[in-house]
């Protein structure tokens, strides 16, 4: 499976930051004094967080300053107005944000201010883990803080595993057809859940063998894990949905379905290619009413969707990956395809990609990490007398100066943390030739982990990998960038620029 779904829990106190009415004067100017939690808290988990920070702004000031447990922040010689105080409470150990607050402080000439800040719990469920599978279809379960490798289930018997994703336990859910060794052939499907900490995964057997399936969401809310399947009744394509064994028709059709996400009553799906859909549903009848439908187009995109995931706060994340390849390329049968790049003379080139979040009604929407406009990556240095000549092609690329903040083709959302998203990345950048310098082209794959910003939609990049570690997808080439010279040897691969 390969959604993470996340809800918006109950709101929990968390703890009380004060800003205390300590003393008053005369002077001009007036200040702010925060006490932070200390362990006479009773509403506080001191265990938890072991950093907080406090930002105190308004249009002519701005500020933040950090502190720990019991500890005493003042803000000095501010001129009287209304500001905004936001505070934040951090798991140093974890890099995870247990609980964040906001409130109006009026300062007075001469007064230190009073306020409250309520502070609720954040991340009660977050990926532990990242999870993300090779082209081979191979599924790797990594540690989030330090990228290391927990688990991997291999690939045998032409059988990878399937929409896989982690549970509000951290157990890890996934479906995989059956395979009776002794008849040496596959069987029906199962889904599975993993606790990595034993040696056998549990599974329910789903009483249906046909090749339909496509999808599955994980639903903490209800700590549902839901396969989808799309039946084809030689007209037109129904969306059915399996609880375990139970099967649920939800009336949803004429889409030909790549994605699907459960979050409560909302129902997210995608064709993949067009359109992005919205529907409320019905868990006891398992049927939904379609609300909305949004073509990639509305959004100022092209290519297709790769991937969705609802947030905590009931915001839609949607990846879309636009790359010039030879065929359609599925998460889900990432063993059969390879992207093959055309990089004739003249050609266009494309390998990009973007990070959609929408409102929970489609209503509302912004992109993120989207090349947009076209690039021309020229060969340089003389090309006379060679056999082959390539002058240029025109690429939707991102620069390479880019390559941290955008995106080269997005494939799947690896991981869910508080206030951040952890995207699987995988495309190509090229480089022609030098002649002068006597360098072929080349074509640079990428396969990384991104992070996106929640706070402030900055992307970066948490690790890359090289080819001999992984390859998200199998990225080749048709056409040459290597230059037949008439006598000349000893050329080598161009740099990446």
């Amino acid at each position: 499976m390969k959604k993470l779904i996340f809800s918006i829990l109950p709101a929990f106190l968390f703890a009380f930051i004060s800003c205390m009415n300590m003393s008053s004067g005369s002077g001009e100017n007036g200040s702010v004094r925060v006490a932070l939690p200390g362990n006479s808290r009773a509403a506080y988990n001191k265990d938890n967080a072991d950093k907080f920070t406090v930002r105190l702004y308004n249009d002519d000031f701005d500020k933040t300053e950090e502190g720990a447990l019991g500890g005493v922040l003042e803000f000095e010689d501010l001129e009287p107005g209304t500001y905004t105080a936001e505070a934040e409470a951090w798991n140093t150990s974890e890099n995870l944000l247990e609980g964040s607050g906001s409130a109006e402080i009026k300062v007075k000439a001469g007064e230190t201010s009073e306020c409250t800040i309520k502070m609720i719990l954040e991340g009660i469920f977050y990926s532990k883990y990242m999870l993300f599978s090779d082209y081979s279809g191979n599924m790797y379960v990594s540690d989030y803080p330090t990228c290391t490798e927990k688990k991997k289930e291999g690939f045998k018997n032409n059988n990878p595993c399937l929409y896989f994703a982690e549970g509000n336990d951290g157990c890890i859910y996934y479906v995989k057809q059956y395979y009776d060794t002794s008849k040496s052939a596959l069987g029906n499907y199962r889904s599975y859940k993993y606790d990595l900490n034993t040696s056998t995964p549990e599974y329910i057997e789903i009483t249906q063998s046909n090749q339909n399936f496509f999808d599955g969401c994980y639903d903490s809310t209800t700590d549902i894990y839901w396969v989808a399947r799309k039946n084809y009744d030689g007209y037109n394509y129904s969306l059915y949905l399996y609880k375990g064994t139970d099967e649920y028709n939800t009336g949803i059709t004429n889409v030909d379905f790549k994605n699907c996400v459960i979050r409560g009553k909302n129902l997210y799906y995608s064709s993949g290619t067009n359109p992005i859909g919205y529907a409320t549903f019905d868990y006891t009848t398992g049927a939904a009413i379609k609300i909305t439908e949004k073509p990639l187009s509305y959004f100022g995109v092209s290519g297709k969707v790769t991937d969705m995931a609802v947030l905590e706060d009931g915001t839609v994340a949607v990846l879309i990956r636009d790359a010039n390849v030879s065929s359609s390329y599925d998460m889900n049968t990432p063993y059969s395809v390879t992207d093959t790049y055309n990089v004739a003379n003249n050609g266009t080139v494309t390998s990009r990609g973007a990070l959609i979040l929408l409102s929970s009604d489609l209503s509302t929407y912004k992109v993120y990490g989207w090349t947009d406009s076209s690039r021309t990556i020229s060969a340089t240095g003389s090309s006379s007398g060679y056999d082959v000549q390539l002058n240029s092609i025109t690429a939707y690329i991102p620069e390479y100066e880019e390559r941290n903040s955008h995106f080269y083709g997005p494939m799947r959302i690896v991981a869910v943390r508080p206030k951040e998203l952890v995207i699987a990345d995988c495309g190509a950048n090229f480089v022609l030739p030098d002649y002068s310098a006597q360098k072929n082209g080349k074509m640079y794959a990428h396969n990384r982990l991104m992070t996106v910003n929640l706070r402030n939609f900055a992307i970066g990049c948490k690790k890359e990998f090289s080819e001999s570690e992984i390859k998200f997808q199998n990225l080749d080439i048709s056409g040459s960038l290597t230059v037949i010279s008439s006598g000349t040897d000893g050329w080598s691969d161009g740099d990446e620029k």
